[in-house]
């Protein structure tokens, strides 16, 4: 094999590292699309957790003011029943 025989093989080989570093790019290119629809995702997630909590608090505090009116209420029913008829 003669200087002509290594200086192509020097060129496959090179060639070959360009497609490999073309495909290296390709996925890189994907996986940085990928990664930035998962941190708009998990953006999406906090703000729907932060969403539910806030939910969650109005929930209880609802609840404590119907239970609070109820009780209210059962009072002046009693005061009610307490007046001879």
């Amino acid at each position: 094999m003669g200087v002509d025989g290594n200086f192509q093989r020097l060129e496959d080989e090179v060639g070959r590292l360009l497609d490999i570093l073309e495909e290296l790019r390709q996925e890189n290119t994907s996986l940085k699309t990928r990664v930035d629809g998962l941190d708009a995702q998990e953006e999406e997630i906090r703000k729907l957790k932060e969403r539910l909590s806030q939910m969650e608090g109005d929930t209880r505090e609802e609840a404590t003011r119907r239970e609070e009116m109820g009780v209210r209420i059962q009072r002046v029913l009693s005061r009610l029943d307490e007046i001879p008829h």
